[in-house]
């Protein structure tokens, strides 16, 4: 039932989440339209403000950057092969840029982690790494950008530049404490 084409005599079907986020934004379209809601009235409200500003930062820059990956991950996967076999530990801060730049930590392991055990690496050194593919907060992305737009004591920040903003420190703990703390289990487990 999904709706498909042909490109090079390859037929292409549109995938689940893309025709939903399209049949949502259809839908707000639509209501906005039939129950001609004066636009100065809801685009004045503070919730309409921080939503679109959310809408922005998970539609547009995720399409981006999973455009990108898309494009350019046989480039990758060979690029970090050489590098990996070298240094096992590396995968890990190969995950947390990638999640930095793909905004998924989820896509970040489809993508990469069976990469790294075609490689070798070693399944409780895979485990352990797994919190490295939570670097999605270097970037602000939907999470952080909603929640300043609705945190009205101005407790959180996004800085001057880009990377500085509230969610910078608490993030590298985490990540670097999860992947010891993986490490130190994975001694005892694998």
């Amino acid at each position: 039932m999904l709706p498909s084409w042909d490109i090079d005599g390859k037929t292409v079907v549109l995938s689940t989440p893309m025709l939903i986020q399209m049949v949502m934004l259809a839908a707000a379209l639509f209501i906005i339209v039939f129950a001609k809601v004066p636009s100065d009235k809801f685009a004045s409200g503070s919730v309409f403000r921080s939503g679109l500003i959310g809408v922005v930062g998970v539609f547009g820059i995720s399409w981006m950057t999973g455009t990108f990956f898309n494009a350019y991950q046989p480039f990758f996967e060979t690029t970090f092969e050489g590098m990996v076999e070298s240094a096992p530990m590396l995968f890990g801060l190969i995950l947390f840029c990638f999640s930095a730049v793909i905004f998924s930590p989820s896509a970040t392991v489809s993508a990469l982690m069976p990469l790294g055990a075609a490689m070798g690496i070693p399944p409780g050194l895979l485990v352990a790494m797994y919190p490295a593919t939570c670097g999605d907060f270097i970037v602000p992305g939907a999470g952080q950008i909603g929640c300043v737009s609705f945190d009205r004591t101005g407790t959180t920040k996004l800085g001057t530049y880009v990377v500085n903003h509230s969610y910078i420190l608490p993030g590298f703990v985490m990540v670097s404490s999860a992947v010891a703390g993986g490490y130190l289990v994975s001694q005892f487990v694998f």
